[in-house]
């Protein structure tokens, strides 16, 4: 403690007197803890090196897999390019009977979104039928976004990781699926009370559900392993500060809390209910709960609606339209799942066969997502596309090959430019056949060949088909279509570049 401080001495005296508070705050943190000070230097990499690591986020056994829940699992990009496996679980309207507007209709969706922050000993998987349990009986649209090193989901746990993938949750919520940052609720269970109280400290959010929530990870390992471990390990990263963090929650909070739990005290959710800035706040403590137990879950569903306006504005999550949209269309991923990328907030419909591992993607320059200019020459979209480099290359209709690590086709991207000029050649080798088909008698009788009396002579035929329209008179005599000119565009000029129809 000495060295520390003689060290920050010296420090402080080649900055300035300009600096003078700051040295003496950051002095007195040495003298009264050393490790406060080393903490600074580490920052993140104390958060994801900590050995605490091991011991707040034990894994569990994966219990399903990307070809679980069908309609219900997602992929989610978060900016960082972290994979986030997501349920999506949709919820319907539960009104009391003594507050139905007219009409009503008993299938009226949900209009709260909550982003579930799970416990420490289960995944996704685990918590399928709790998450449909939430939206029946609440009312509300539920995602639970899984944490690294859970599940299907890769990378290592920490709080840095956690908080990234559930952040990711929240810009899907928000940029994906467009929802109104008031009616989205961020709910926390036990270690996911900690990241729950960080996101909404920092997020706009409609409210706050806190289930056996702890004041920091130093007040939670000192509980079990002493005031001089949690000194040693916790003070160096200050993992969850969840009580400092709860003096600039602004939104609604409900805090349940068993009284008899002995993996987080009680008077720790008595802490984190005074800290509370806001003045919409409910303290639940339940008699004989300990840690776990579905009474804790019930009492949240008693609760929510004295506190939570959970019915104010229906409103379906409508995933399928945002798919089937081509604007908002990306290339991103390949994944066997609908993906949302949080980086060019596009989606993707599942590319890869059912159960396969979703895998990031360089997409082509040629992507209408990324500011793609068409080729100038149209009439040849194979050869017309600039090199992309590896796991690209020239497909069906103009488009790229997709390629994985293994050279195995996983699609082609088309760009709708693309798209228009292959439909016009195969308009234009329709014609083709329809006139050749009639230069030969046996095709029908009714039929006339090209060189009978009537055709101009010297008619071209690729003229005929390609440039040139024509059109039968009143006499049966073929002759040139009268042209009434090309439409004209904005601002008057014309346009030479004929309309296409597509039935």
């Amino acid at each position: 403690r000495r060295v520390l401080a003689e060290r920050e001495e010296e420090l402080n005296l080649n900055r300035g007197k300009h600096e003078g508070k700051a040295q003496h705050s950051t002095l007195n943190r040495a003298r009264m803890n050393p490790f406060s000070v080393m903490g600074d230097s580490m920052g993140a990499f104390g958060k994801e090196t900590s050995i605490l690591n091991r011991f707040l986020f034990p894994s569990p056994p994966t219990s399903y897999s990307w070809s679980s829940f069908e309609g219900e699992l997602m992929c989610i990009v978060g900016r960082e390019g972290n994979i986030v496996p997501c349920t999506v679980m949709p919820g319907t309207c539960t009104r009391p009977p003594g507050d139905l507007p007219v009409p009503f209709n008993m299938e009226d969706p949900a209009s709260s979104l909550v982003i579930y922050c799970h416990a420490n000993g289960e995944d996704v998987g685990v918590l399928y039928e709790a998450g449909h349990w939430l939206c029946d009986t609440l009312g509300v649209h539920v995602l639970i976004p899984e944490y690294p090193g859970y599940g299907m989901a890769p990378d290592s746990p920490n709080e840095l990781s956690v908080n990234r993938n559930i952040y990711a949750a929240y810009d899907f919520a928000v940029n994906g699926l467009h929802w109104n940052p008031k009616r989205v609720l961020f709910f926390g269970r036990s270690i996911g009370t900690g990241p729950a109280v960080k996101l909404a400290s920092e997020l706009e959010c409609g409210g706050l559900i806190l289930v056996s929530p702890y004041t920091s990870v130093k007040d939670l390992v000192s509980q079990h392993a002493g005031i001089f471990t949690s000194w040693l390990t916790a003070e160096l990263a200050d993992l969850y500060p969840s009580d400092a963090c709860m003096e600039h929650v602004q939104c609604p909070t409900l805090i349940v809390h068993g009284a008899v739990d002995r993996v987080i005290p009680c008077d720790q959710a008595r802490k984190l209910y005074k800290r509370a800035a806001t003045g919409q706040k409910r303290l639940v403590v339940l008699e004989g709960i300990g840690h776990h137990g579905i009474d804790l879950h019930f009492a949240v569903a008693h609760e929510c609606p004295k506190l939570f306006d959970l019915n104010a504005q229906p409103r379906y999550m409508d995933i399928d339209g945002y798919l089937a949209d081509p604007a908002m269309q990306g290339d991103t991923v390949a994944s066997p799942v609908p993906v949302f990328d949080c980086r060019s907030r596009t989606w993707s419909r599942p590319t890869l066969e059912r159960g396969s591992i979703p895998f990031l993607r360089q997409p082509p320059e040629g992507s209408a997502a990324h500011g793609y200019q068409p080729p100038d020459t149209l009439s040849e979209p194979t050869n017309s596309y600039p090199s992309t480099g590896p796991g690209t290359q020239p497909g069906e209709m103009g488009g790229l090959r997709q390629t994985d690590a293994n050279g195995n086709t996983t699609g082609y991207i088309v760009t709708d430019d693309v798209l228009l000029a292959h439909l016009k050649a195969e308009v234009s080798d329709e014609r083709l056949e329809f006139i050749k088909a009639r230069r030969s008698p046996q095709k029908s009788p009714t039929s006339r060949p090209l060189d009978e009396p009537g055709f101009p002579a010297g008619m071209n035929l690729e003229d005929l088909g390609h440039e040139v329209e024509y059109r039968t008179d009143a006499s049966g005599t073929v002759v040139p279509r009268a042209s009434t000119g090309p439409p004209s565009g904005p601002g008057g000029a014309a346009s030479a570049e004929p309309k296409l129809f597509v039935y």
